[in-house]
């Protein structure tokens, strides 16, 4: 009985988490959301969807966006856009389509690699691993029906992603890791002593993983970080949360993350020198901080007071945020481009 508990348990804080990392304001545009890319010279550009709907997650420097389109009565498929190719289909992972089969893209690198998760025609979810060349490659030897058992949440210039995996067949067992193209499993990251459970959701080029710690006697998230040598260790701890990770790294080593309390969600910054401390809002009692450039511009998505939700950029951790006119930024490059979405209907 208590492990049955701690099953629902883990899947349900998984569903959670990922539903508030990537599509946390599905209903913010609901009918005709479409995928956009944003830059301070030509302003919000419509990419179009392939479906009825569409999200981007990330874009590379040279403009390249993933994300996902909803077919019609399907779940959601991954596109990758650019402006050679227009919008494109990634397809599943294994092949083959169906009703219940999908494909979400979530990090693109400068060579143009994808990650994410999909689930197979077959029921199995596996983390991917995408190039143009070569499709889909399957990063784990164990595959898993529980949803967000094998992800790929972050890819950097040099090939490594990480995300989680289930550790062993048929134990809800997830731990974060760290894959390269050619290994036949990834390499486990491992826990922090006194945790059961790892994820990893950013990765910058110095190998420095960012992510979250999981416990099952106070049923708390805490944000981690790993890198080569030093292992895995808490970043801080804030009063009151009951969910926190690092959700992205750069190569200076800024951290941003997402705290939860139960009555809020809050968006946090550190540089590993300093506390975390909450970036300033709109008002509203939500703010995200999804996506960070190697210039430190953070960007994400606010409710204001009037509980209306809005697409934002930090220009530095202490500024107040820029309104984007966006609902939601979810990445940006080095080139202050940034990926994210809006209402098609009220497109300039």
């Amino acid at each position: 009985m208590i492990l049955t508990k701690l099953t629902l348990l883990m899947k349900r804080l998984l569903r959670v988490a990922c539903a508030a990392f990537f599509l946390a304001d599905l209903g913010a545009a609901f009918g005709q959301t479409h995928a956009y890319i944003w830059d301070a010279t030509n302003g919000p550009r419509d990419i179009g969807t392939l479906g009825t709907e569409s999200y981007a997650y990330a874009i590379n420097d040279s403009g390249t966006v993933v994300g996902i389109w909803i077919p019609p009565g399907h779940y959601q498929h991954g596109f990758i856009w650019s402006e050679a190719t227009g919008m494109v289909d990634l397809g599943i992972p294994g092949g083959g389509d169906s009703p219940t089969a999908n494909c979400q893209p979530t990090a693109i690198n400068a060579a143009g690699h994808v990650v994410g998760s999909g689930r197979q025609v077959n029921g199995q979810q596996v983390a991917f691993y995408w190039t143009p060349e070569d499709g889909f490659t399957v990063i784990s030897e164990f595959s898993s029906n529980s949803d967000n058992g094998n992800t790929a949440y972050a890819i950097n210039d040099l090939d490594q992603v990480t995300g989680n995996f289930l550790i062993k067949r048929g134990a809800l067992r997830y731990h974060a890791y760290l894959w390269v193209p050619g290994l036949p499993r990834p390499r486990d990251l491992g826990v922090i002593d006194g945790q059961d459970f790892s994820l990893g959701n950013g990765i910058n080029n110095l190998g420095m993983m960012v992510g979250g710690s999981f416990s099952n006697p106070d049923a708390l998230w805490r944000p981690i970080i790993w890198a080569k040598g030093s292992g895995m260790r808490f970043l801080g701890e804030v009063d009151g949360s009951l969910f926190a990770w690092g959700t992205a790294i750069n190569d200076a080593g800024q951290i941003i993350g997402l705290d939860q309390t139960g009555t809020a969600d809050l968006a946090f910054y550190t540089d590993r020198t300093t506390s975390l401390r909450f970036l300033k809002g709109l008002g509203g009692n939500t703010t995200y901080a999804l996506g960070i450039n190697q210039q430190g511009v953070i960007v994400g998505f606010c409710r204001d007071t009037a509980d209306d939700q809005h697409a934002v950029m930090w220009l530095t951790p202490s500024s107040t945020p820029t309104v984007l006119p966006l609902s939601a930024a979810r990445g940006i490059n080095n080139l202050g481009q940034v990926a994210g979405e809006a209402a098609a209907a009220t497109s300039p």
